[in-house]
């Protein structure tokens, strides 16, 4: 079992305490596959040493760790030196962002599986033993629940504490079909990332989704866990959330680099799924206006309502969808909830 530095301050529970080991832990006679962790740092120094200790405290004996800082100038340099000899690689540089930062730990992988693990988040204890006990042959991608925390580890108001990943295909994310995805949730084989051509590090926000439509597109078979395999933090600092408060929605960073992927994948991809890309396209706007009749509380429910299905009617090559239809039936519900209830 690895010996940790102990960490500052007077902290408890996961990851600055061991969890208790788990029965398939005892397996020692069974060869474990090699996993490859990877983790892109730079200025989290408030949350790396927790994410570093989520990952090491897995205490899973075939694991390859490896973090890559892009020169941080906050106090991630004295947690990388604290940790260092705990680690695999460290590699300390400069780099061209996050997907850059992926792509340097991945050009020294050498695990049969692989996902990365940002510095500002966490793996949930015995995420590797489930993993690797459980993900079978049959199976392409092993997707679990991913948990949403604060930056001090709490379930941020006005937010679903739970992201799951489900209806995970390339036909469904290329047509904003009803999908959803957390990727600190996304295990691969790492022989069908490279089959698919990796991550592309020219990309900044939309990186992931990017690699996830040509993965599935070619290895579609998705292996469901209703574990928590990872928590997401949501922070100010984060990227997404610093993007979002930057840009007017005309300007948005990440619809202009989803804007590229999507005509990268239109010329690449089979034709039926460049087909699926092309409606994804049009149905992009439908489905932001449907979230927005959806906020509107002040509407009437079953007014909105009607006016989805008129408006859906026009367009109903673009418009109807699983996603619009459950959005009627939503305002339908919250309409039956007003009425006022008879008294007898």
């Amino acid at each position: 079992m690895m010996q940790l530095p102990e960490p500052e301050g007077n902290r408890s529970g996961w990851p600055w305490s061991r969890v208790s080991d788990g029965p398939q832990r005892n397996s020692e006679s069974r060869v474990w596959p090699r996993i490859t962790v990877v983790t892109p740092s730079f200025n989290q120094g408030e949350f790396l040493e927790e994410t570093i200790r989520s990952v090491l405290l897995q205490d899973y004996p075939n694991l390859q760790y490896i973090v890559v800082d892009g020169g941080s100038t906050d106090r991630s340099g004295e947690v990388l030196d604290r940790y260092a000899h705990c680690i695999t690689h460290v590699i300390r540089e400069p780099d061209n962002g996050q997907s850059d930062a992926i792509c340097k730990g991945l050009d020294r992988a050498t695990g049969v599986l692989f996902n990365w693990i940002n510095s500002d988040d966490r793996l949930a204890p015995g995420t590797l033993w489930e993993l690797a006990s459980q993900f079978d042959a049959k199976h392409d991608l092993y997707a679990f629940r991913v948990a949403v925390e604060d930056a001090n580890g709490r379930t941020p108001s006005n937010t679903d504490s739970l992201m799951v990943n489900r209806n995970l295909s390339a036909m469904a994310m290329l047509r904003c079909d009803r999908y959803s995805f957390s990727q600190p949730g996304l295990w691969f084989r790492m022989d069908a990332l490279w089959d698919c051509g990796g991550i592309d590090r020219t990309l900044n926000y939309g990186f992931d989704w990017d690699l996830i439509v040509r993965y599935l597109s070619e290895h579609p078979r998705v292996q469901y866990s209703d574990s928590i395999g990872a928590m997401f933090r949501l922070h100010e600092q984060s990227k997404t959330m610093v993007e979002t408060s930057k840009a007017d929605a005309a300007e948005n960073r990440f619809q202009q680099e989803n804007d590229r992927i999507r005509e990268k994948l239109e010329g690449s991809l089979a034709p039926r799924l460049a087909a699926a890309s092309r409606l994804g396209r049009r149905r992009g706007p439908w489905n932001d206006h449907l979230i927005d009749v959806l906020d509107d509380l002040d509407c009437s429910p079953l007014a909105a309502a009607c006016g989805i299905l008129s408006e859906t009617a026009k367009e109903p090559r673009t418009r109807a969808s699983a996603r619009t239809f459950g959005s009627v039936a939503r305002l339908l519900s919250r309409y039956v909830r007003r009425m006022p209830r008879r008294t007898p």
